[in-house]
């Protein structure tokens, strides 16, 4: 009976090691199904080994001898092989009875790449493992999916109140708004507006009736005007009622009366008061060329001489005392020997001027005709002659036989006069073509 020779090869997975340590023996230590002489274990086991720990099992006890240690890594995992009993006869003959185990020498690893081994081993995560992982992955997805639900619910919280705040509170103060203005201003204009804007709006109804109330009254102002000539009632009218189908017939009367009132006033300022009125298209101007003319006649452009003024005002006022008088004595004061022209007559003298005078008085059927100068009024420019131009605003007043009396303004007197402060011509500009 032989005695053989035996050793042992362990595994050991400790830090991805792998220790070696196995029985020689006709039956493979893993499984202990029989094995070929040669080999560590049998057919199964090591094609087992080798697949799934990645480890070259030597196939015999030359393979085993050459192998080689890695002693960085496998330090304190190599595979000891320890020599228990000696084959006595160097026989591979192996009885299971009679085998002794005794301490080979230490067989040396197989080399392996690490980041294979790890590689490996996470592909070979059980099931569970794996559901673990993916479970955690989709967990954290759906945290990231519930967020950006949560987020565009709040947008669209925040979107649908600010509809519902521009559709209902905004919209409702607007109209609230509108509807205060249309009651200040109380025309009928700016009730249509609000209608316009809110046909179906809260005060609707109230603004339809009141535009009712302000077009009857607006009627019946109107016909108060036919026969008013207080033009601040016409200036109310056009405020009150801007769009009013009566515009045009209130501005062509306003327009008439703003004309007349300039000519009784007969001053650059009035007829400078109708020409801005014009220019804001409260009137339409039928007298608009007049009114400049009249303006640049009255309108002092040139400086005052107070002295020189002074002197013409004397001179003014004594000649029309002996117009209106028919006094030879007062108007040879203050007239030329010869008046180069009186109107629309020339070179005549005094006496043939009071006889004019005098003819008037007998046509207009008039006992007495005076003429009253604005001397505040009197507008005067110096020639480069040495003579004076003389603009001055006249009435015309007429006394009848039986003591009545009328007056007609607007007249504009032009006289021209020396250097000596007599007068030498004479014209009238009429406020209208048909006044005497």
């Amino acid at each position: 009976m032989y005695q053989v020779k035996s050793f042992s090869i362990f595994v050991v997975n400790d830090a991805s090691n792998i220790k070696l340590l196995a029985f020689m023996s006709t039956k493979c230590p893993l499984c202990g199904n029989v094995k070929t002489g040669h080999s560590l274990f049998c057919t199964d086991c090591t094609e087992k080994l080798n697949s799934e720990y990645e480890v070259d099992v030597p196939t015999s006890e030359k393979s085993l001898n050459n192998l080689n240690v890695d002693s960085e890594e496998t330090s304190d995992e190599s595979i000891t092989l320890t020599n228990e009993d000696k084959l006595e006869d160097n026989t591979e003959i192996i009885t299971e009875e009679d085998e002794q185990v005794e301490r080979s020498k230490v067989a040396p690893t197989t080399s392996f790449d690490k980041r294979a081994w790890k590689k490996q081993r996470e592909d070979k995560r059980t099931d569970s493992e794996k559901s673990y992982y993916e479970l955690s992955k989709e967990g954290k997805s759906n945290k990231v999916i519930a967020t950006i639900i949560f987020i565009v619910v709040l947008i669209l919280a925040i979107a649908a109140g600010l509809y519902l705040y521009n559709n209902n509170v905004r919209s409702g103060n607007l109209e609230r708004s509108k509807w205060e203005m249309a009651e200040r201003e109380n025309t009928i204009d700016g009730y249509l507006t609000y209608m316009d804007e809110y046909p179906q709006g809260e005060f609707s109804e109230d603004a339809y009736n009141n535009m009712i109330e302000l077009s009857n009254r607006e009627s019946y102002v109107f016909e108060s005007l036919t026969t008013s000539e207080d033009i601040s009632e016409f200036e109310d009218f056009l405020a009150q009622y801007p769009q009013s189908p009566f515009e045009r017939k209130v501005k062509t009367r306003f327009d008439s009366l703003m004309w007349e009132s300039s000519l009784k006033e007969n001053s650059a300022e009035a007829y400078s008061n109708y020409i801005n009125k014009v220019a804001l298209q409260e009137i339409y101007g039928d007298y608009i060329g007049k009114a400049e003319k009249r303006f640049k006649m009255l309108n002092q452009s040139t400086p005052v001489d107070e002295e020189v003024l002074e002197q013409i005002k004397t001179t003014v006022d004594g000649f029309f005392v002996g117009i209106s008088t028919i006094s030879h004595t007062k108007l040879s004061e203050h007239l030329t020997s010869v008046v180069a022209k009186y109107n629309n007559q020339s070179n005549l003298s005094i006496e043939q001027i009071t006889g004019l005078l005098l003819l008037q008085a007998s046509k207009e059927g008039v006992e007495s005709l005076r003429l009253e100068p604005e001397l505040s009024k009197i507008k005067y420019e110096l020639m480069g002659n040495g003579n004076y131009d003389v603009n001055v605003p006249i009435k015309k007043i007429f006394e009848s036989n039986g003591g009545t009396i009328s007056e007609i303004k607007g007249y504009i007197v032009h006289l021209k006069m020396s250097h000596l402060f007599k007068v030498f011509s004479y014209q009238e500009t009429k406020p209208y073509t048909e006044a005497p």
